[in-house]
C-alpha cells in the first residue's frame, strides 16, 4: 500500500500555483507527485496516448530507496522487486570468463518491472492532478507572471512553472534551450532493445553477455520473458531515419550475422514486430538545467545513458532533489532551480563519467586492446558493476 498521508517536512506551499510537467514516465510522474505534494496545482501533459509501457526492467538503489520511502512508495516497490540476478561473461563456446553470483554485491540494490514501477508511481498521483494524454508542447512563450504554453490542439494556457521531464529527446528542451546536438555526447555506439516473451535462451535470474570487439549481446533472463540487448561501435555518428523500423532492423543484422553464441537465436527475434528500442547510446551534457521559469528533471537534462543502469534511479532522485529545492526556496523558483543543479550536478557527472569510459570498454569493448584489457580484469576478480 502507498502511503498518501506521509508528511512533507517543514512545508511551505506556494499557495496552488498551476504547474506544467512535461511527460508521465519516471520522472515526470514523481515530479508531479512531490509537486502536489507541496501544494502547486498540478497538470501533467504526455505526447502518448497513455503511459509507455514496456521496456526493460529498472535498478532501485541508493538514494532512490530513500526517496521511495519518503513518498510512501518502497514497500510497493520492495514487494513487486524480481529476484536477484547472476552476471556472467561468456565466450564463444559459452563457457563463463567470471562475472558476479547474487551475492557478488555488497550494496542494496532492486530490480523491479519497468510497468510495475510506472503503475506504482501513477497511483502516487492518480485523482490527485491532471493528466491530459495525446498532448504535447507546440510554443512555450516565458514572461514576467509565468510561461503561456500552447498545445498542439490549440489550447492555450498559463503556468507558474513548467518542468521538462520528457525525456532523452526532449521536446521542452528543444524549445526552450535550441537544438538538441549541442548537449548531446555521443558515445561511440548504437543499441538495439527488445523484450520476448520468450524462456529457455538462458536460465532465469541471469544475465549473460557475449562481445567480440566492436559488437556485444546482452541477454537477461526471467521467468516470464527475455531481454535482448544487441549494441555496435562506430566512430562517428551514421545516418539512419529514427521512423524507419525495417532499416534499423536491417542495421543489427548487418552487424551480427555471423556470430556465434546465442546470437542467431537473438537475431530471430530481430525479425518480428516493430516493438524495439533502437537509438545511438548518448548522454545529455548540458551546463545548466533550467532557463527562466522552465526546468528540466531526468534524462531531459542530464541522461546518463543506458550504460549507467541508472536512468529510472536518477530520474526518481532528480524528481526528489527539485522538489527539496522548491521547499527550501519557496517562491523563489531561481534560487530553488539553481540549488537543484547545484547540489546535483556533482553526482550526475561522475556517473556519466564512469559511464562512458569504464561502462563502455567493460560491456561494450571497441576493440582487442579493451577486450584483453576486460578479461585480465575478469580473471583477476578487479572488475566491478
Amino acid at each position: 500500500m502507498i502511503n498518501h498521508l506521509a508528511p512533507v517536512q517543514n512545508p511551505t506551499p506556494p499557495s496552488g500555483s498551476p504547474v506544467l510537467v512535461s511527460g508521465a514516465s519516471f520522472a515526470g510522474l514523481a515530479t508531479a507527485f512531490w509537486l502536489d505534494r507541496l501544494g502547486y496545482q498540478v497538470t501533467i501533459i504526455e505526447v502518448a496516448s497513455g503511459l509507455r509501457r514496456g521496456g526493460t526492467p529498472v535498478d532501485i538503489e541508493g538514494e532512490t530507496i530513500g526517496i521511495l520511502e519518503r513518498m510512501g512508495m518502497f514497500d510497493a516497490v520492495r514487494a513487486r522487486a524480481l529476484p536477484p540476478r547472476a552476471f556472467a561473461f561468456k565466450d564463444a563456446d559459452d563457457r563463463s570468463l567470471g562475472g558476479f553470483g547474487v551475492e557478488g554485491s555488497s550494496r542494496a540494490r532492486f530490480e523491479i518491472h519497468r510497468d510495475d514501477l510506472l503503475d506504482i508511481l501513477f497511483s502516487g498521483i492518480d485523482g490527485s492532478v491532471e493528466v491530459l494524454f495525446g498532448r504535447s508542447i507546440k510554443q512555450l512563450e516565458d514572461g514576467p507572471d509565468g510561461v503561456t504554453v500552447t498545445l498542439d490542439d490549440g489550447t492555450r494556457r498559463t503556468f507558474a512553472l513548467v518542468f521538462g521531464c520528457d525525456g532523452n529527446r526532449s521536446n521542452t528542451r528543444k524549445l526552450v534551450f535550441g537544438d538538441e546536438e549541442n548537449f548531446t555526447y555521443f558515445m561511440g555506439g548504437y543499441v538495439y532493445l527488445k523484450v520476448v516473451p520468450v524462456t529457455g535462451i538462458l536460465p532465469p535470474n541471469v544475465s549473460e553477455v557475449f562481445s567480440v570487439p566492436g559488437r556485444t549481446a546482452i541477454l537477461n533472463g526471467y521467468d516470464d520473458r527475455t531481454d535482448i540487448g544487441l549494441a555496435f561501435r562506430t566512430e562517428g555518428e551514421i545516418e539512419y531515419d529514427y521512423r524507419d523500423r525495417a532499416q534499423q532492423r536491417a542495421l543489427i543484422r548487418d552487424h551480427f550475422d555471423g556470430l556465434g553464441w546465442k546470437v542467431p537465436t537473438a537475431l530471430k527475434h530481430v525479425g518480428t514486430g516493430d516493438d524495439f528500442y533502437f537509438d545511438r547510446i548518448n548522454q545529455i551534457r548540458m551546463p545548466s538545467w533550467s532557463k527562466g521559469r522552465v526546468v528540466l528533471v531526468g534524462d531531459a537534462g542530464y541522461c546518463v545513458s543506458p550504460v549507467a543502469g541508472m536512468g529510472g534511479s536518477m530520474a526518481i532522485i532528480g524528481a526528489g532533489r527539485i522538489a527539496d529545492a522548491l521547499e527550501r526556496h519557496g517562491a523563489d523558483y531561481a534560487a530553488a532551480f539553481q540549488d537543484y543543479h547545484d547540489k546535483l550536478h556533482a553526482f550526475v557527472e561522475e556517473v556519466q563519467e564512469r559511464a562512458a569510459n569504464d561502462g563502455m570498454a567493460t560491456i561494450f569493448p571497441t576493440d582487442d586492446a579493451e577486450m584483453t584489457e576486460r578479461d585480465r580484469k575478469l580473471r583477476e576478480g578487479e572488475l566491478g558493476l
